[in-house]
C-alpha cells in the first residue's frame, strides 16, 4: 500500500494523472522512491523557502526534473498498456 502522504504531492501537482500515479506508484518501486524523493524535496523547498536564494532555485530546478521524470514513466507505462 501506498502512504497517501507520498503520493500527495505529485496528485496535487498532476491532478489529471490520479489514478495513474496511484497504479505505478503501487507496481513500481522506481516511480515510488521518486514519488518518495518528490515529496521530501518539496517540504524541503517550503521549509527553506524564505531562507535561501541560490539553493532554492537549485531545488526549483530539481523539482522541475522530477516532475518531467515522472510524466514521461507514467507516458511510457499508457503506451504499454
Amino acid at each position: 500500500m501506498v502512504p497517501h502522504l507520498v503520493q500527495k504531492s505529485l496528485i496535487d501537482r498532476f491532478p489529471h494523472l490520479r489514478h495513474d500515479i496511484h497504479a505505478l506508484a503501487e507496481s513500481d518501486p522506481v516511480f515510488q522512491q521518486l514519488v518518495d524523493d518528490y515529496v521530501l524535496l518539496t517540504r524541503s523547498i517550503k521549509n527553506i523557502e524564505a531562507e535561501m536564494g541560490a539553493e532554492l532555485e537549485e531545488m526549483m530546478s530539481l523539482k522541475t526534473l522530477l516532475e518531467v521524470e515522472a510524466l514521461e514513466i507514467l507516458s511510457r507505462a499508457n503506451c504499454r498498456q
